[in-house]
């Protein structure tokens, strides 16, 4: 899971990432946010194991 540390909008999602937000993406999306916006994003880790393949809808923090 991808926890947002600096709103910026995703280009390739097309939505506005808001600080605290926290969304599922690969570890190559994570990787690509993480080269091109040092600083704006951190990965936690998930209880549940996944292939690096999935992704899965987007999560908003409450």
């Amino acid at each position: 899971m991808i926890k947002v540390l600096k709103e910026f909008y995703d280009l390739k999602e097309g939505v506005l990432r808001q600080v605290g937000e926290r969304f599922e993406a690969t570890e190559e999306r994570f990787a690509e946010l993480k080269e091109h916006l040092p600083g704006y994003v951190e990965l936690e880790k998930s209880s549940r194991s996944r292939s690096s393949k999935e992704v899965v809808s987007v999560n908003e923090e409450e």
